[in-house]
């Protein structure tokens, strides 16, 4: 590289660390935040761990620089609060999961099989991830079985949020949520080519998820399964689910808004209970301005008498082969001004 090229892309990295700077400050991090970041160029996850582990005590900023993508061996985990993980601009920055390394690529919180602290303030942002999930033998790390090998596993943290990032083919799935997260925020998030879902959530409330592209995921586009309470979900586009686009059992009282799901090999919106506990529904959760279309199953399909209390408003279901709405029962549903057709 010339030096008129390298000041120019010095220039770049400090204007661009600088703005990620600017955002945090904004978002409550202390003014003195310039002065706890770290530039890294980065060739291998060993690199970006080091940068982590070395931040101070109150936390800090880890850039990443690459001029190729990074090879992720083991898993990245921040595992303490106030890290900001970025790369070099939207996209820019790579993270590519090795031949046969079977992990997560990032953890954000504690990566013991059962978490024993609750972090806070964990951000990463402008990355992208490569699960290369082709020359990996597992979805399950060998090493801890409690880790599938998500591209972003978020585990009973609070507060935390995932920004302008892309996830593809992972082993298990692009982004799962768990353990006991709270309040974490997760935008312009595009995730696809997944073995299982493209975005996940289990134990997790008061959330927020929105602007996320799901595409072309073997399993579901969005899966919660156990215990997803009071999250707000919307801007979702799912398209091309080898299952289902929504997948939903103990889910209570969230809200889905401006929602697309198109092509799913089965149901659009799978409604359930866990098995035959009547304990678990997915109950009093909210639709409005849904379009569904050209799905294999029903628009909707609601599976079990427990999933009470739904409401579907505004939307319109098109082209479903099995119809716009299927209920175990007739009722479950509550249906306003939408449109089958």
């Amino acid at each position: 590289m010339n030096i008129t090229l390298l000041r120019h892309r010095e220039k770049s990295v400090a204007g661009y660390a600088a703005m990620v700077i600017l955002q945090l400050v904004l978002l409550g991090w202390p003014r003195d935040l310039d002065a706890r970041t770290v530039v890294v160029k980065a060739k291998t996850d060993a690199d970006i761990q080091k940068a982590i582990d070395k931040l101070p005590a109150q936390g800090g900023l880890v850039l990443i620089t690459a001029d190729a993508p990074v090879v992720i061996q083991r898993s990245i985990v921040i595992n303490r609060d106030n890290v900001t993980l970025a790369g070099e601009g939207q996209g820019a920055t790579v993270l590519r999961l090795a031949d046969g390394a079977n992990a997560p690529v990032i953890v954000m919180g504690d990566d013991a099989a059962t978490p024993g602290v609750t972090r806070t303030n964990i951000h990463v942002r402008d990355l992208t991830i490569d699960g290369n999930r082709g020359a990996q033998t597992s979805e399950v790390n060998p090493n801890n079985p409690a880790l599938r090998n998500n591209g972003i596993s978020l585990r009973r943290v609070v507060s935390c949020s995932v920004v302008r990032v892309t996830a593809f083919r992972c082993a298990s799935g692009g982004l799962v949520a768990e353990l006991g997260c709270r309040r974490i925020t997760v935008s312009q998030f595009e995730s696809y080519d997944h073995a299982f879902d493209g975005l996940a959530a289990y134990e997790t409330e008061d959330s927020s998820f929105s602007e996320l592209q799901l595409h072309d995921n073997l399993a579901a586009g969005l899966s919660f399964d156990l215990d997803f309470v009071r999250n707000i979900l919307r801007g979702v586009v799912i398209a091309q689910s080898g299952s289902v686009g929504i997948f939903m059992r103990d889910s209570r009282d969230n809200e889905f808004s401006s929602i697309q799901i198109r092509d799913s090999d089965e149901h659009g919106i799978f409604l359930a209970q866990a098995d035959a506990d009547t304990t678990t529904p997915a109950a009093g959760n909210t639709f409005h301005g849904v379009v569904i279309s050209n799905s294999g199953g029903a628009g909707i399909r609601v599976n079990d008498l427990s999933c009470s209390n739904n409401l579907l408003s505004a939307s319109q279901l098109i082209s479903n082969a099995g119809g716009g709405v299927s209920e175990a029962a007739g009722g479950l549903l509550t249906v306003e001004g939408t449109i089958v057709r």
